[in-house]
């Protein structure tokens, strides 16, 4: 009995030490890809509070370096309302960022990095469909603001969601039970190949700490999206108006997409859109009131999700010289603006 157990320790204790060292040395690999960011956005309201400015707020989130010119994948939520963001590298050096697109549905964005540090290489996304159920996993990140801290755990499931309206994207969420927590937001999780089978979205957990489930947005839904021209960004960050919420501020269209921000340097910014500044809560969704509210868009009336993602797709396509003709209303006026494609 004694001889088989010592037989055992020599048979697992290799194995384990073989699995750690993978870890040990996966880490060693990536680590410099994954960077910190430090943002400045706009507040969201806090239940029972109305604010009649707009306030700031700053936030931590993390994000994967895909290229050495600077592009890093990140969560929409961790910048989708930036007004500063500025990116650490793991040598300690930073850099100030810019929102190059943002996919609110998808919890998805790309921002550019001012300058990346030559010793910086960039990180690798895997192929579709390359993770299987029970493979050990890793994120990096910095939950609490504890810089490139490691997590490991297992790929424990894979949830598809409906397919987006007016787009043949299905997104598809990876569930992890390594251990994610507040700053891990747009961070990479990576196969022990050392490829990014996912970005950290959120968790699911009673407590809001990592004691529940991890969720990322799959390498396939970001291979989708970047296949998608999402460089096209017009620059809104939108919140569609039901019917409901449109009568309750007095919308005589009945519709609309109610303008939250405007990220500066987009064709939004250009044509002079302003986002709003009153934070409430309705019924569990923080919004901005008080931002402009684009009705029609080239003839199409922005009634739902897949009238807008009609409007994305045709600004997607515009060729120069065209004119696209925003209808919009701000404080309660008609009011248009040509969109003379240059």
């Amino acid at each position: 009995m004694l001889r088989n157990f010592i037989l055992t320790l020599l048979i697992v204790l290799p194995i384990s030490a073989s699995a750690a060292d993978s870890v040990k040395q996966l880490f060693k690999k990536v680590n410099n890809g994954v960077v910190e960011l430090h943002v400045t956005s706009i507040a969201s309201p806090k239940p029972g509070q109305v604010s009649y400015k707009e306030t700031t707020q700053n936030s931590l989130g993390s994000g994967a370096l895909i290229n050495k010119t600077g592009r890093i994948l990140t969560a929409a939520h961790v910048v989708g309302k930036a007004t500063n963001i500025k990116v650490i590298f793991n040598d300690g050096s930073t850099t100030s960022g810019h929102v190059v697109w943002v996919d609110t549905l998808i919890d998805l964005a790309m921002i550019q990095a001012r300058k990346v540090p030559s010793s910086i290489e960039p990180l690798k996304l895997a192929d579709k469909g390359g993770y299987t159920i029970g493979e050990q996993v890793i994120a990096i990140g910095a939950p609490y603001g504890v810089s490139h801290s490691l997590s490991v755990g297992y790929l424990s499931g894979i949830r598809d969601r409906d397919e987006i309206p007016g787009t043949s994207i299905k997104p598809r969420l990876l569930q992890t039970d390594a251990s994610i927590n507040q700053g891990n937001s747009g961070g990479p999780l990576f196969n022990l190949d050392g490829d990014i089978i996912g970005i950290v979205s959120h968790i699911l957990s009673k407590s809001g700490g990592s004691n529940g489930l991890g969720f990322v947005v799959s390498v396939d839904t970001v291979r989708e999206v970047m296949d998608s021209s999402p460089g096209n960004f017009s620059g809104f960050i939108p919140h569609l108006l039901r019917p409901n919420e449109a009568k309750a501020i007095n919308n005589q269209y009945g519709h609309g997409m109610l303008v939250q921000h405007v990220i500066p340097g987009t064709l939004a910014h250009k044509l002079g859109f302003q986002g709003g500044y009153l934070n409430v809560i309705i019924g569990r969704t923080p919004v901005l009131l008080g931002g402009d509210i684009v009705v029609k868009v080239d003839g199409v009336a922005l009634k739902d999700l897949a009238s807008a993602m009609k409007i994305r797709q045709r600004l997607s396509e515009v060729n120069k010289g065209e004119k696209i003709v925003f209808e919009y209303l701000r404080n309660g006026e008609e009011k248009e603006v040509t969109w003379l494609v240059d």
